[in-house]
């Protein structure tokens, strides 16, 4: 009698946590009614002063390894 007790707990928790993880499943959203309010603009952001005295240097680095294909 006492397995049953612990199969029946075992078999609800088991059942809890399927039905948790199958409803935790993200959604899709319809691509086309969202509608892009802020047109995303194609110019370069400037990175932020690092504050290191290679600045300059690591600036050019990134500038040649963007334009590298």
């Amino acid at each position: 009698m006492r397995w049953r007790t612990i199969l029946l707990q075992y078999c609800f928790l088991l059942i809890t946590c399927l039905l948790t993880a199958l409803e935790a499943v993200p959604t899709d959203i319809d691509k086309t009614k969202v509608q892009n309010i802020h047109p995303v603009e194609s110019a370069k952001i400037e990175p932020p002063d690092t504050g290191l005295y290679y600045d300059e240097y690591l600036k050019q680095v990134i500038d040649v390894l963007e334009t590298d294909k």
